[in-house]
């Protein structure tokens, strides 16, 4: 009787099917730093009041207490959850099989929010950021301002 290792993996499209779905998985779960995401509002810090909102839009509300002057940017988001379904085959020998699966509940979604409170002087310098929420939510709020200088340069224009 020849002997032979039988591996999971006997076929490259198992293969290469398990190391897709497991590289899904980890970066389905990333995350960004707090402190990349502090650099990125504070990289805001020293313009001017207008110039942030020509690229950050209108703020939800202003206040002003103490002789200085805040904006607030609340966002919100609400994904609803997917119903889900997966179709599946299987063989043995010389028999196989198909199963389909249907989830009938509600899986859930995700729901982010971003609030970003600007302190600012009366003459409009921005001279503080602070931000709560979904990291990553408010991350991708946030324009990065080196980028916005870059392109600018590049199409020539000066600030």
């Amino acid at each position: 009787m020849k002997h032979s290792n039988y591996l999971f993996f006997a076929t490259k499209p198992a293969y290469v099917l398990f190391f897709s779905f497991l590289v899904l998985i980890l970066t389905g779960c990333t995350s960004i730093p707090p402190q990349q995401i502090n650099d990125r509002m504070n990289a805001w810090r020293g313009i001017n009041i207008d110039e942030l909102i020509k690229f950050w839009g209108l703020p939800t509300k202003q206040t002003e207490a103490n002789g200085k002057k805040y904006a607030e940017w609340l966002n919100q988001t609400s994904e609803q959850g997917n119903t889900s379904v997966s179709i599946g085959t299987g063989h043995r020998g010389s028999h196989t099989g198909i199963g389909i699966g249907l989830s009938l509940f509600n899986l859930g979604g995700n729901d982010d929010a971003c609030s970003r409170l600007v302190t600012y002087t009366p003459s409009g310098m921005v001279t503080d950021i602070s931000w709560q929420g979904t990291g990553k939510y408010c991350y991708e709020l946030t324009p990065d301002l080196d980028d916005i200088k870059s392109n600018q340069a590049a199409r020539g224009i000066k600030k």
